[in-house]
């Protein structure tokens, strides 16, 4: 009697699971990362997928630029042990402006692979209709599902709305770029991916490092995404994005902290709000838990060579191997 009512219950459950697999959804993440980013990107998937209350499928791209094997197989452990898919895109940042020198920012933290955002309606899989692009750099407290549904009317994308920018000749309204929804088929036929190209190609002058400072643009990929999408931009509750740095008065938690300037949460500021000790908690609770001594000596030593030596930041940063921002 027993066995019978085992096999019953065992029929019930899966015929249950079935159904609410049915009902769940397949949400695209895509991020664009160099050799720098896979753990800190872990953290941000961790915290995505601790808050997926749903239930939903999601399917992360790594794009990346020549990310060794080992931490390939870091990553795609660390998700496919949690049921969700992983795939990696190799992508040449160079293709962007068919050379390097558009990325000799001297003063700048912005990275090249940062610029590749522009470009994932073009590499991500034909059949995508939407994708969510994300900054490595923040921690989810919220279910996503509820901004990956937002509805975009008849917008391209939705991005967070920055009063706070101080780079030349940009639009009224000036969003952060470190969160966007792209509706990848209307960016296809209005071909943003082109027109910002050729934008580029157009002003070379704005994106040099040559010239007067105050005539240039200090965040290129921001600045570029702002300008051409102008109008096309929906702009997504502040929870969404919610821009920190370790002395920011940390109210809003709920939703997305994006922890923006050259400091972050793995370097371990000796100034910082609830929203770091909040990213330090989820880092505890993960898998990657001991990757966080690392980096805590990692900073130390940093710390310690840069007041010993009062060595300029851009060197430390060479010498430590920090990584630079991605917006």
């Amino acid at each position: 009697m027993n066995i019978k009512r085992n096999i019953v219950l065992t029929i019930i459950s899966l015929f249950l699971f079935s159904q609410l697999r049915c009902f769940s959804q397949d949400i695209n993440i895509a991020f664009t990362i160099d050799n720098n980013y896979p753990i800190f990107t872990l953290l941000a998937i961790n915290s995505i997928l601790k808050n997926n209350h749903s239930g939903n499928h999601y399917n992360f791209y790594i794009v990346n630029n020549n990310i060794t094997d080992k931490n390939k197989l870091l990553m795609k452990k660390f998700v496919e042990d949690k049921n969700q898919t992983i795939e990696f895109i190799q992508v040449n940042p160079d293709i962007i402006t068919k050379g390097k020198d558009f990325y000799q920012y001297l003063y700048s933290r912005i990275t090249s692979m940062g610029m590749v955002r522009i470009l994932l309606p073009e590499i991500l899989p034909d059949n995508m209709d939407r994708v969510l692009y994300l900054d490595g750099d923040i921690l989810v407290t919220s279910d996503i599902a509820e901004l990956y549904n937002t509805d975009l009317g008849d917008k391209i994308v939705a991005m967070s709305f920055n009063k706070s920018h101080i780079t030349v000749d940009i639009t009224k309204y000036y969003c952060n770029s470190g969160v966007i929804l792209m509706d990848i088929g209307k960016w296809k036929a209005e071909k943003i991916t082109d027109k910002m190209l050729l934008y580029i190609e157009e002003n070379k002058e704005k994106f040099s490092n040559n010239g007067d400072r105050t005539k240039v643009f200090k965040y290129p990929d921001q600045d570029l995404i702002n300008i051409v999408l102008e109008g096309k931009i929906k702009f997504l509750e502040r929870r969404w994005n919610n821009v920190l740095t370790p002395v920011s008065n940390a109210k809003e938690m709920s939703g997305l902290n994006h922890f923006i300037g050259p400091k972050k949460p793995w370097d371990f500021p000796r100034t910082h709000n609830s929203a770091f000790k909040l990213y330090y908690k989820y880092w505890n609770d993960s898998p990657l838990r001991m990757y966080k001594y690392y980096y805590i000596l990692k900073s130390t030593i940093s710390r310690y060579i840069n007041s010993l030596l009062n060595i300029p930041k851009y060197l430390v940063r060479k010498v430590t191997g920090t990584p630079k921002e991605q917006n």
